[in-house]
Protein backbone atom coordinates (compact mmCIF):
# COMPACT_ATOMS: atom_id res chain seq x y z
CA UNK A 1 0.00 0.00 0.00
CA UNK A 2 1.18 3.87 -0.30
CA UNK A 3 0.59 6.88 0.29
CA UNK A 4 0.05 8.67 -3.26
CA UNK A 5 -1.32 11.18 -5.55
CA UNK A 6 -4.37 10.03 -7.60
CA UNK A 7 -4.54 11.14 -11.04
CA UNK A 8 -8.26 12.86 -10.98
CA UNK A 9 -10.19 15.29 -12.24
CA UNK A 10 -11.77 18.86 -10.89
CA UNK A 11 -15.11 17.54 -10.37
CA UNK A 12 -13.48 14.88 -8.26
CA UNK A 13 -12.42 17.37 -5.32
CA UNK A 14 -15.63 16.33 -2.52
CA UNK A 15 -15.03 12.64 -1.46
CA UNK A 16 -18.16 11.34 0.42
CA UNK A 17 -16.84 7.96 2.07
CA UNK A 18 -14.85 7.66 4.61
CA UNK A 19 -12.19 5.66 2.84
CA UNK A 20 -12.28 8.36 0.19
CA UNK A 21 -11.46 10.86 2.84
CA UNK A 22 -8.38 8.74 4.09
CA UNK A 23 -6.91 8.48 0.74
CA UNK A 24 -7.39 11.93 -0.37
CA UNK A 25 -5.66 13.06 3.22
CA UNK A 26 -2.93 11.05 2.39
CA UNK A 27 -2.52 11.87 -1.23
CA UNK A 28 0.24 13.53 -2.81
CA UNK A 29 -2.02 15.99 -4.42
CA UNK A 30 -2.80 17.42 -0.88
CA UNK A 31 0.32 17.69 0.60
CA UNK A 32 1.36 19.34 -2.30
CA UNK A 33 -1.59 22.03 -2.39
CA UNK A 34 -1.24 22.71 2.02
CA UNK A 35 2.77 23.11 0.94
CA UNK A 36 1.69 25.43 -1.80
CA UNK A 37 -0.19 27.58 0.88
CA UNK A 38 2.21 27.36 3.12
CA UNK A 39 5.27 28.32 1.59
CA UNK A 40 3.83 30.44 -1.07
CA UNK A 41 5.67 28.42 -3.58
CA UNK A 42 3.58 27.32 -6.64
CA UNK A 43 2.17 23.84 -7.08
CA UNK A 44 3.80 22.91 -9.79
CA UNK A 45 7.24 23.46 -8.60
CA UNK A 46 6.36 21.24 -5.33
CA UNK A 47 4.68 18.75 -7.41
CA UNK A 48 8.37 18.56 -9.60
CA UNK A 49 9.99 18.07 -5.85
CA UNK A 50 7.47 15.61 -4.60
CA UNK A 51 8.33 13.75 -7.96
CA UNK A 52 11.32 13.71 -7.32
CA UNK A 53 11.14 12.37 -3.80
CA UNK A 54 8.96 9.41 -4.58
CA UNK A 55 11.28 8.59 -7.38
CA UNK A 56 14.19 8.24 -5.29
CA UNK A 57 12.26 6.44 -2.65
CA UNK A 58 10.93 4.34 -4.97
CA UNK A 59 14.09 3.51 -6.40
CA UNK A 60 15.17 2.65 -3.26
CA UNK A 61 12.55 0.45 -2.14
CA UNK A 62 13.58 -1.78 -5.59
CA UNK A 63 17.04 -1.98 -5.30
CA UNK A 64 17.62 -2.17 -1.39
CA UNK A 65 14.43 -3.97 -0.20
CA UNK A 66 16.00 -6.32 2.28
CA UNK A 67 17.17 -3.58 4.39
CA UNK A 68 14.25 -1.26 4.07
CA UNK A 69 11.64 -4.27 4.97
CA UNK A 70 14.43 -4.53 7.95
CA UNK A 71 13.86 -0.96 9.09
CA UNK A 72 10.46 -0.44 8.16
CA UNK A 73 9.45 -0.33 11.49
CA UNK A 74 11.39 2.16 12.57
CA UNK A 75 11.11 4.06 8.81
CA UNK A 76 7.54 4.40 9.42
CA UNK A 77 7.65 5.03 13.23
CA UNK A 78 9.66 7.79 12.47
CA UNK A 79 8.07 9.26 9.50
CA UNK A 80 4.29 8.96 12.16
CA UNK A 81 6.75 10.95 15.14
CA UNK A 82 7.34 13.84 12.76
CA UNK A 83 4.16 14.11 11.17
CA UNK A 84 2.66 14.23 14.27
CA UNK A 85 4.50 16.90 15.85
CA UNK A 86 4.41 18.84 12.75
CA UNK A 87 0.81 18.72 12.17
CA UNK A 88 0.11 19.12 16.24
CA UNK A 89 1.92 22.86 15.94
CA UNK A 90 0.68 23.83 13.11
CA UNK A 91 -3.21 22.87 14.10
CA UNK A 92 -2.05 24.85 17.39
CA UNK A 93 -1.05 27.89 15.13
CA UNK A 94 -4.18 27.93 12.99
CA UNK A 95 -6.25 27.53 15.96
CA UNK A 96 -7.77 23.83 14.16
CA UNK A 97 -9.48 22.89 17.78
CA UNK A 98 -11.79 26.16 17.49
CA UNK A 99 -13.92 23.86 14.72
CA UNK A 100 -15.17 20.13 15.06
CA UNK A 101 -15.32 19.06 11.85
CA UNK A 102 -11.26 18.57 11.84
CA UNK A 103 -9.13 16.97 14.33
CA UNK A 104 -5.81 17.63 13.76
CA UNK A 105 -4.84 19.03 16.92
CA UNK A 106 -6.36 16.21 18.55
CA UNK A 107 -4.86 13.15 16.47
CA UNK A 108 -2.01 14.26 15.98
CA UNK A 109 -0.79 13.74 19.07
CA UNK A 110 -2.08 10.11 19.07
CA UNK A 111 0.14 9.72 15.58
CA UNK A 112 3.07 10.53 17.50
CA UNK A 113 2.63 8.55 20.37
CA UNK A 114 1.44 5.68 17.98
CA UNK A 115 5.11 6.16 16.37
CA UNK A 116 7.39 6.29 19.73
CA UNK A 117 5.15 2.70 19.89
CA UNK A 118 6.30 1.00 16.79
CA UNK A 119 9.77 2.26 17.31
CA UNK A 120 10.27 1.09 21.02
CA UNK A 121 8.28 -2.34 20.11
CA UNK A 122 10.79 -2.93 17.11
CA UNK A 123 13.77 -2.46 19.32
CA UNK A 124 12.83 -5.60 21.03
CA UNK A 125 14.14 -8.84 18.81
CA UNK A 126 11.63 -10.90 20.31
CA UNK A 127 8.98 -8.64 18.93
CA UNK A 128 6.81 -9.45 15.63
CA UNK A 129 4.35 -6.88 16.45
CA UNK A 130 5.52 -3.46 14.31
CA UNK A 131 6.03 -5.38 11.27
CA UNK A 132 2.47 -6.93 11.52
CA UNK A 133 0.60 -3.96 12.69
CA UNK A 134 2.18 -1.32 9.54
CA UNK A 135 1.20 -4.65 7.36
CA UNK A 136 -2.63 -5.05 8.63
CA UNK A 137 -2.80 -1.26 8.83
CA UNK A 138 -1.05 -0.80 5.15
CA UNK A 139 -3.48 -4.13 3.79
CA UNK A 140 -6.91 -2.24 5.05
CA UNK A 141 -5.55 1.27 3.23
CA UNK A 142 -4.78 -0.82 0.23
CA UNK A 143 -8.32 -1.47 0.14
CA UNK A 144 -9.70 1.80 0.36
CA UNK A 145 -6.56 2.41 -2.38
CA UNK A 146 -8.11 -0.03 -4.67
CA UNK A 147 -11.68 1.13 -3.97
CA UNK A 148 -11.10 4.86 -4.67
CA UNK A 149 -9.38 3.60 -7.98
CA UNK A 150 -12.83 1.28 -9.04
CA UNK A 151 -14.73 4.44 -8.19
CA UNK A 152 -12.74 6.24 -10.55
CA UNK A 153 -12.77 3.57 -13.46
CA UNK A 154 -16.72 3.11 -13.21
CA UNK A 155 -17.52 6.97 -12.92
CA UNK A 156 -15.09 7.17 -16.26
CA UNK A 157 -16.52 4.28 -17.98
CA UNK A 158 -20.03 6.21 -17.10
CA UNK A 159 -18.57 9.23 -18.94
CA UNK A 160 -16.81 7.62 -21.95
CA UNK A 161 -13.51 8.50 -20.49
CA UNK A 162 -10.46 6.29 -20.66
CA UNK A 163 -10.25 3.87 -17.22
CA UNK A 164 -8.00 1.23 -17.52
CA UNK A 165 -5.27 3.05 -15.55
CA UNK A 166 -7.87 3.02 -12.52
CA UNK A 167 -8.61 -0.36 -13.04
CA UNK A 168 -5.31 -2.07 -13.04
CA UNK A 169 -4.01 0.03 -9.95
CA UNK A 170 -7.32 -0.94 -8.22
CA UNK A 171 -6.80 -4.88 -8.92
CA UNK A 172 -2.91 -4.28 -8.07
CA UNK A 173 -3.85 -2.66 -4.99
CA UNK A 174 -6.45 -5.02 -3.96
CA UNK A 175 -4.29 -7.84 -4.27
CA UNK A 176 -1.35 -6.35 -2.37
CA UNK A 177 -3.82 -5.42 0.56
CA UNK A 178 -5.03 -8.91 0.72
CA UNK A 179 -2.47 -10.26 0.64
CA UNK A 180 -1.08 -8.64 3.55
CA UNK A 181 -4.38 -9.26 5.44
CA UNK A 182 -4.44 -12.83 5.05
CA UNK A 183 -0.64 -13.04 6.43
CA UNK A 184 0.59 -10.17 7.93
CA UNK A 185 3.51 -11.69 9.61
CA UNK A 186 4.97 -13.31 6.03
CA UNK A 187 8.34 -11.68 5.45
CA UNK A 188 8.52 -12.98 1.95
CA UNK A 189 5.58 -11.30 1.15
CA UNK A 190 6.41 -8.18 3.19
CA UNK A 191 9.59 -8.10 0.60
CA UNK A 192 7.27 -8.21 -2.22
CA UNK A 193 5.19 -5.45 -1.20
CA UNK A 194 8.03 -2.98 -0.83
CA UNK A 195 9.09 -3.92 -4.18
CA UNK A 196 5.47 -3.34 -5.53
CA UNK A 197 5.48 -0.47 -3.22
CA UNK A 198 8.56 1.03 -5.15
CA UNK A 199 7.47 0.24 -8.79
CA UNK A 200 4.32 2.40 -7.59
CA UNK A 201 6.17 5.63 -6.32
CA UNK A 202 8.33 5.35 -9.44
CA UNK A 203 5.15 5.52 -11.31
CA UNK A 204 3.64 7.87 -9.42
CA UNK A 205 6.21 10.21 -9.46
CA UNK A 206 6.02 10.05 -13.47
CA UNK A 207 2.53 10.43 -13.29
CA UNK A 208 2.21 13.28 -11.30
CA UNK A 209 4.02 15.27 -13.10
CA UNK A 210 1.59 18.55 -14.96
CA UNK A 211 2.30 17.26 -18.58
CA UNK A 212 1.69 13.13 -17.83
CA UNK A 213 -1.29 13.92 -15.40
CA UNK A 214 -2.96 16.01 -17.80
CA UNK A 215 -2.72 13.41 -20.48
CA UNK A 216 -4.07 10.48 -18.03
CA UNK A 217 -6.80 13.13 -17.18
CA UNK A 218 -8.60 13.35 -20.59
Amino acid sequence: MEIEEEIISDTDEHPESYGDVIVERLSARTSVTRLAKLTGLSQNIITYVFASAYFVVGVLCVTITEHITHYLPYIVGSIMVVFGVCQFVLALVRREYRQVKTNETASSPIIAALGVMIICEHANPQSNWPITFIAIVWGMLGLFEGAHAFNHALSRIANGGRSIFFIIRGVIECLVAFMLLYQPSNHDIHIFHIIVFGFNMIFDAVTMLPPVKAFLSK
